[in-house]
């Protein structure tokens, strides 16, 4: 009875770990604010969303959405973020 106890707890103990870390980084990604063009885009293994360059700083985007074409984020395309939206605005060259 006691390892299926700690079992409970340790699984219990991962589930928490884990929405607290996705929520801690859906709140760093809040913070994001950002407006100029894109320098750099890079993709990091496992990962469907680009880590963009913009003013010389690198933003995840793993959980911002955008408004244009997800699958086309482009050097040279505009972007604007504001502070405490998870929305950004893609304008295209």
């Amino acid at each position: 009875m006691k390892i299926k106890k700690y079992l409970a707890y340790s699984g219990l103990s991962l589930f928490i770990f884990y929405f607290g870390f996705s929520a801690y980084k859906i709140y760093v990604m809040l913070n994001y604010d950002f407006n100029g063009k894109i320098q750099n885009v890079s993709y990091k293994s496992g990962k469907y969303r680009p880590t963009i360059t913009v003013n010389n700083h690198q933003f995840d985007l793993e959980w911002i959405r955008w408004i244009g074409d997800e699958s086309n984020v482009n050097v040279g395309d505009s972007v604007v973020k504001h502070k405490g939206s998870l929305w950004m605005i893609l304008t295209k060259k």
